[in-house]
């Protein structure tokens, strides 16, 4: 697992963790029952406080993308077909409602949006 966080950058840095993990888990890079660093490596690492890693970590941990085990550290969570794909169309569907926002306000039409986007793909 390789993190890195942008103190630069307007996403605070406990949600740049959480979306950098969360990512890797639904991707299958990070596979089920996969230990995670301590908190205390990850800041250090990172150098950021424990307290903002740990923000990160209390909040995977309740949206079912790690599981603590007393004793052994935080480790990823089992993660069902249904709930992988649920997670990403959720994902998927705030990216593309920030694009068409951006793509309205700039006064692009929705035919020439999808043309870009094939382009893309």
């Amino acid at each position: 697992m390789n993190l890195s966080v942008n103190p630069n950058d307007k996403t605070p840095i406990y949600r740049q963790l959480y979306e950098q993990i969360a990512a890797e888990v639904l991707s299958g890079a990070l596979a089920p029952g996969t230990p995670l660093p301590p908190i205390r490596t990850v800041s250090k690492e990172l150098g950021v406080s424990m307290i903002t890693v740990r923000s990160a970590w209390e909040e995977l941990i309740r949206d079912g993308y790690l599981l603590t085990r007393t004793g052994s550290g935080c480790f990823v969570a089992p993660i069902s077909e249904a709930h992988r794909q649920s997670k990403v169309n959720e994902k998927l569907l705030a990216s593309i409602d920030e694009t068409v926002a951006g793509a309205r306000a700039l006064g692009v039409t929705a035919d020439e949006l999808c043309a870009m986007i094939r382009d893309r793909f």
